[in-house]
């Protein structure tokens, strides 16, 4: 029997800011079958969509949440920040940034990308 996915409230709002960009359909479906345990049949009834949008917003979300490690090690957590910087702080923060998995396609789509020190 497969293992049903899961994910707990603490660790959806942990995951909140790395779906900033999705679309709030996305999110919603995805808390509904992930967080809520509701089937996905279920909630494509609800929101009249097909199941397989339901799968593929499931599958989206259960992948960012797979991939993102919200641990720096060492018992430090990442934490997303979103400000401006002088240019000399900010390239310090990227290359910083840069040593963290979670931060490499982001950099990279940006146009920013500073191979770690």
């Amino acid at each position: 029997m497969a293992q049903k996915r899961q994910i707990s409230e603490k660790e959806w709002q942990n995951l909140l800011p790395l779906m900033e960009t999705f679309a709030s359909v996305t999110t919603d479906i995805a808390y509904s079958v992930l967080v809520k345990g509701e089937s996905q049949v279920d909630v494509a009834a609800r929101k009249n969509r097909s199941k397989q949008n339901i799968g593929m917003a499931v599958k989206r979300v259960w992948e960012l949440y797979q991939a993102a490690s919200l641990n720096a090690g060492e018992g430090e957590t990442l934490m997303l920040v979103n400000v401006w910087l002088p240019e000399s702080y900010a390239k310090e923060v990227l290359q910083e940034a840069a040593k963290h998995s979670i931060n490499k396609d982001k950099l990279k789509t940006q146009g920013e990308y500073i191979e770690p020190a």
